[in-house]
């Protein structure tokens, strides 16, 4: 559920669940958003004061994200001499003159070749081409090594993998039609992150939810998950 706390006379919405743990815990998710679980037999009294005390930590927490976004919106410049990164690396980016339209990494630099270097938005398209191409081609290869694993632990094979832009997931999992969806941004983070989050939707297929029992399944294949999914946050 959505509630709203006050501090210094603005008001914040914070997502608010009940759940099995022994704190109230706090969290502030990489898009700036507020989330708080707490054991069902805290009141919501206590709740509000846990939170009042850490007022001056979530602004603080909440204008970083912030920042955090701002600088990489910026630093992802899509002309000679900004840069972009792939699979949590930076690269600097080259672009030249050519007779055709690719994209190609070499060392720890970025070259779009293009056909009218002028032409802004055809570095955009060959660039987001590219990048599209290469991120289906990374985590199609990782369901491919994953899924047998999950099939012989009782979970029925995707009948569907589909790619898109989202705002707020990285993947999301729709058990009972069998279908999974990747972002296309996981292009930008770690591998290991990138892997993190097939394990994460595969695991939905046995588990829908997000109690401990699925995570034990992202466990068997991943016992670092909770460091992984902190990397992830960051971005």
């Amino acid at each position: 559920m959505q509630k709203n706390v006050v501090f210094y006379g603005k008001t914040y919405t914070y997502v608010y669940e009940r759940k099995r743990v022994k704190n109230i815990n706090l969290r502030i998710r990489s898009d700036g958003s507020i989330y708080v679980s707490a054991p069902k037999y805290v009141s919501n009294k206590a709740v509000e004061d846990f939170l009042d005390k850490k007022k001056d930590f979530i602004i603080n927490a909440i204008l970083k994200t912030g920042e955090r976004r701002v600088n990489s919106m910026r630093s992802n410049r899509l002309e000679c001499g900004g840069n972009v990164t792939i699979a949590g690396k930076r690269y600097e980016v080259v672009i030249r003159n050519s007779g055709f339209n690719d994209v190609f990494l070499r060392d720890r630099y970025l070259f779009i070749y293009v056909k009218n270097v002028d032409d802004s938005d055809l570095i955009t398209k060959v660039y987001n081409k590219w990048r599209c191409e290469q991120l289906r081609l990374k985590v199609l290869t990782m369901c491919g090594e994953i899924c047998p694993e999950f099939v012989k632990l009782g979970a029925k094979a995707p009948s569907v993998i589909k790619f898109r832009t989202m705002k707020t997931r990285w993947g999301s999992c729709k058990p009972k039609e069998g279908v999974i969806t990747f972002n296309y941004n996981l292009f930008e983070v770690p591998e290991e992150c990138m892997r993190y989050v097939v394990i994460h939707e595969f695991a939905h297929l046995i588990v829908p939810d997000h109690s401990e029992r699925f995570y034990r399944y992202v466990a068997l294949f991943m016992p670092d998950w909770r460091e992984k999914r902190r990397m992830l946050n960051e971005y």
